[in-house]
């Protein structure tokens, strides 16, 4: 029930925005990316929990998440760097790089994974 409420609430909120930027096709194109993004990543997500703990599926659905999570950030960390100072987008690239690497070694390179 909670995950219909909240598709329906990205749904209603996406549509607002599309229709508040409806002549920037840039933000609308934004705006459809994230809704893809987070429904791919919903559904994955989904997927990887039901998935057997060790098999191959798994495996790739870590992948896949973690593909789909690093987009996200990066297209937000764009987003957000075209409207402040030149100093705090690079920090910002900054910390997007880090968890795009600490992520990928705690998916993907950890000797002890419990996922």
């Amino acid at each position: 029930m909670y995950s219909v409420f909240a598709a329906f609430l990205l749904i209603v909120q996406s549509m607002v925005a599309i229709h508040r930027s409806r002549n920037d096709m840039s933000t609308v194109s934004f705006i459809i990316g994230v809704d893809i993004d987070m429904a791919l990543l919903s559904w994955t997500i989904y997927a990887h929990e039901k998935a057997p703990i060790g098999s191959k599926q798994r495996e790739r659905l870590n992948m896949f998440i973690w593909l789909l999570a690093t987009l996200l950030n990066m297209g937000f960390a764009y987003k957000v760097s075209m409207v402040i100072p030149l100093v705090l987008s690079l920090i910002l690239w900054a910390l997007v790089a880090v968890t795009t690497v600490s992520t990928f070694h705690l998916y993907f390179l950890r000797l002890d994974k419990r996922f």
